[in-house]
């Protein structure tokens, strides 16, 4: 009876691993990658810790509490203490202070400014993400389509193969041509194999963004054969400005932000108020005895930071230095992503042209195989030409998707430096008949 769960157990162990399978398309793909990987989690945390530090940032005007309880036994070194005072005397001590200065303000409006800073990072995250879910999703349709491609390039060697070996056994060919037709039926199938490993290994790469254990099996939805359209020639009216930019100018904020509060804090007073009390309890009189409780207030500078190589200046100097850095990159950013939408923006056009001239290529391929295919029933051709014919087919087919592969991570990639949503440029529809 125990042999028989267990067998039982592992049916239901080896079946539930058979079948156990996600169906997903690119949209359903993207949403999977944003809720599970864990670069995004992190990226949630840190956000969340910003949020926080923004949140908590006015606690500065809290003051200080302190309380203790104490205890005092006093001693004597020249004799004897009396018995009235030889004994402990109990109490406690409170006290409280309050600094306030003007770089309380500006250390608010830097948390502000780094939480802000944050935010963006976490959508250059989101976007880093999504844009490599979306790319590798369609280099995944390509080399799934490549592979069916191969596969029907390696049947036609196969074929070919098969036929010129008969047609040497009956003298009609030579041993040359059946062993060149071997060796190309065997580069097909290794051709097949490279792809098919090419496929699984960007099958478990899309499996470690999404989360998704490597022995579960993925079923993807979706293929290039459908054209991807581009929107008004590239979005060529459309303008933005990359997350790359937009972080840049939040460092400057928060930086500049972090300036103003260090030099405040060094250059402006500081009023300090502070109280403590320490009541002791006198068994003498039965009460207890402030033990010489007193408030204060303080108003303070620090003179050596008005020095000119005071470390304060230095900081200060620092921090400049950061900002005029900072401030050159954020031009030399704007320059990079004008001329790279440019660049994108042509190649995208040029791109959807060459669609179009591989598609008439297409269609000229498939009519010859046709004629071919006819000419051979009429006995006008020959089966060579009949399967080098096809072959073209598949050349051209696959050299169609290949470059719509191309076309959409172009559209991609524009989409990322104007910081569009991803689909605003680009529709997916099906090649007119």
């Amino acid at each position: 009876m125990k042999i028989k769960q267990i067998l039982v157990w592992v049916c239901i162990f080896i079946t539930g691993n058979v079948w156990a399978e996600t169906t997903l398309d690119i949209e359903s793909a993207v949403s999977l990658a944003l809720e599970k990987n864990l670069s995004m989690e992190r990226s949630r945390i840190e956000s969340a810790a910003a949020k926080r530090k923004r949140d908590r940032s006015w606690n500065s005007l809290i003051p200080s509490l302190g309380a203790g309880a104490v205890a005092v036994h006093p001693t004597s070194i020249t004799g004897p203490l009396s018995p009235e005072t030889d004994a402990w005397t109990p109490g406690f001590s409170l006290s409280a202070s309050l600094q306030l200065s003007p770089s309380i303000f500006t250390d608010i409006e830097q948390a502000k400014a780094n939480y802000e800073a944050g935010l963006l990072n976490h959508a250059a995250a989101r976007q880093s993400l999504e844009f490599q879910v979306r790319r590798l999703y369609y280099q995944l349709l390509l080399l799934r389509s490549n592979t069916e491609l191969m596969e029907q390039n390696a049947a036609s060697a196969q074929s070919r193969y098969e036929q010129i070996s008969v047609s040497r056994r009956a003298g009609q060919a030579s041993n040359l041509d059946e062993l060149s037709a071997r060796l190309d039926a065997q580069t097909q199938q290794t051709n097949v194999r490279s792809a098919m490993t090419a496929y699984e290994n960007a099958l478990d790469s899309l499996k470690q963004l999404l989360m998704i254990p490597p022995e579960e099996s993925i079923v993807l939805q979706g293929s290039l054969q459908i054209l991807p359209a581009v929107e008004q020639r590239a979005g060529s009216g459309v303008q933005g400005e990359s997350l790359t930019v937009r972080a840049l100018r939040k460092n400057i904020n928060s930086l500049e932000a972090q300036r103003r509060g260090l030099r405040t804090s060094s250059y402006a007073p500081v009023l300090n108020l502070s109280w403590n009390a320490a009541p002791l309890y006198s068994d003498a009189i039965d009460d207890w005895l402030d033990s010489g409780g007193q408030f204060s207030v303080t108003l303070s500078m620090k003179p050596d930071n008005f020095l000119p190589w005071s470390p304060a200046k230095e900081r200060l100097d620092s921090l400049g230095d950061s900002i005029a850095i900072q401030q050159s990159q954020l031009r030399e950013n704007i320059l990079s992503q004008e001329n790279t939408v440019r660049n994108l923006r042509r190649n995208i056009t040029q791109s959807a042209e060459n669609i179009e001239t591989l598609r008439l290529n297409l269609t000229l391929a498939e009519e010859t195989r046709e004629m071919y295919e006819e000419s051979y029933r009429r006995g006008a051709a020959d089966l060579q030409n009949v399967y080098s014919a096809r072959d073209a087919v598949l050349l051209a087919e696959n050299r169609l998707l290949s470059e719509q592969y191309n076309l959409a991570q172009a559209i991609l990639e524009l989409e990322t430096e104007l910081d569009l949503p991803f689909g605003t440029l680009m529709r997916w529809e099906h090649p007119a008949n």
